[in-house]
């Protein structure tokens, strides 16, 4: 699908409803901008990733940053491991 669209004043362009709906796209959604040195421009979805290992699958965001569920574990662990076993809280 191909639509023509005017760049706004503020450089924004609309997304038509029929597009943002066959991409299941939501108001508010997050989305990359970037150029591939073609003159292209590309926008995809932002699929948060685990700061530790990349995965994008079971990431959850803790203290403004995103963190896997085995991740997360792992943290948990070595924190127990520097407290000497003892649980904080």
């Amino acid at each position: 699908m191909e639509q023509y669209k005017k760049l706004s004043s503020h450089g924004s362009i609309n997304i038509p409803v029929a597009m943002r709906r066959d991409l299941g796209l939501e108001p508010k959604d997050p989305m990359i901008v970037s150029t591939n040195g073609e003159g292209d421009i590309i926008l995809k979805p932002y699929v948060p990733r685990c700061m530790y290992c990349g995965r994008q699958d079971q990431v959850h965001k803790v203290f403004g940053r995103y963190v896997c569920a085995g991740c997360a574990k792992k943290v948990c662990e070595a924190l127990e491991k520097m407290n000497g076993g003892e649980a904080n809280g």
